[in-house]
């Protein structure tokens, strides 16, 4: 009796023991299924969005592609379809990126993750971004709308835009480049200024400014003056100084047409150096910087007196 007890445990304690090594060879097993289902999905969501690139690479693709981002107004019908395609396909990507959420194979960041490194090089641009508004109402009450919505809609529609133009070679620096030279220019533009001031040469100086006019606030008083008023004012009533010198003038150059500067200047009266705060827009018209808009006041220790 004791030998078939003593049996009876070990048959038993041996079941358990396959029981449970049967359990680990399932779990191990589901494991390798769902990283390889993670696989294949994967896969498949990346061969997709490959099918996207090269179809776009094609010259008829392409071409309706650029147009849609350059001149969406001009699109005939065929590419406004073409171009629908593309976006169409995206978007079954981005909803297969769902459908592995909910079988648990990836999370919602990862999801959301995924349409943030995509949506902006698909979804930015104007013709995009309206169609992109018309299939919202299809998709209300799905992940579609509540992830990838406030996305999509966050775009800037000019990134694509910018993105070609930036993405030829040397465009980036062309564009350095030229803001480089306009602050070169407007430093030029401040020297021989100077020299017209100390030379007294009033049509010189009156040809300095835009001839659309310009703005000129003297210790705030403003004044807003054409430019025959301008010539008029130097030619009849301005009067020179006995000395002048820029000091500490700073440049910031907003655009290759369009320069900021500040500083302060010496104003050279007869009874003595009077100093001036000074800021300028200095515009291109023409081909050349002009002044737009000038801000001069005196600083507490000089004497009374308009430049």
């Amino acid at each position: 009796m004791m030998g078939s007890d003593r049996l009876g445990r070990w048959l038993t304690l041996g079941a358990n023991l396959g029981v449970v090594l049967g359990l680990i060879i399932l779990i191990v097993e589901v494991r390798q299924n769902a990283d390889l289902t993670r696989a294949q999905m994967e896969s498949g969501k990346n061969d997709l969005l490959a099918q996207i690139e090269l179809s776009l690479a094609t010259p008829e693709a392409g071409a309706a592609w650029i147009n849609s981002i350059r001149s969406p107004e001009t699109m005939t019908d065929l590419e406004i379809r073409m171009v629908e395609s593309h976006l169409v396909a995206l978007m079954l990507q981005w909803d297969h990126m769902f459908n592995m959420e909910r079988i648990g194979l990836v999370s919602r960041a990862e999801a959301r993750q995924h349409i943030l490194n995509t949506a902006q090089y698909y979804f930015g641009s104007r013709h995009a971004r309206n169609w992109w508004k018309l299939q919202q109402p299809g998709w209300e009450g799905t992940p579609m709308m509540e992830v990838a919505g406030p996305i999509v809609d966050g775009l800037d529609e000019n990134f694509m835009l910018r993105y070609l133009d930036e993405s030829r070679l040397g465009a980036a620096a062309g564009e350095s480049e030229k803001l480089a030279e306009a602050e070169r220019e407007a430093q030029r533009f401040m020297d021989s200024y100077a020299a017209d001031l100390r030379r007294h040469d009033r049509a010189a100086i009156a040809a300095r400014y835009d001839r659309d006019g310009a703005t000129v606030i003297f210790n705030g008083e403003r004044n807003v003056r054409s430019f025959a008023e301008i010539q008029t004012r130097y030619r009849d009533k301005w009067i020179g100084p006995v000395s002048f010198d820029w000091h500490d003038l700073a440049f910031e150059v907003l655009a290759p047409d369009a320069v900021i500067v500040t500083g302060e200047f010496d104003w050279g009266a007869p009874d003595g150096i009077e100093r001036y705060s000074y800021s300028g827009i200095l515009q291109r018209q023409a081909g050349e910087l002009m002044i737009r808009l000038e801000v001069e006041s005196r600083l507490p220790d000089a004497k009374d007196g308009p430049p």
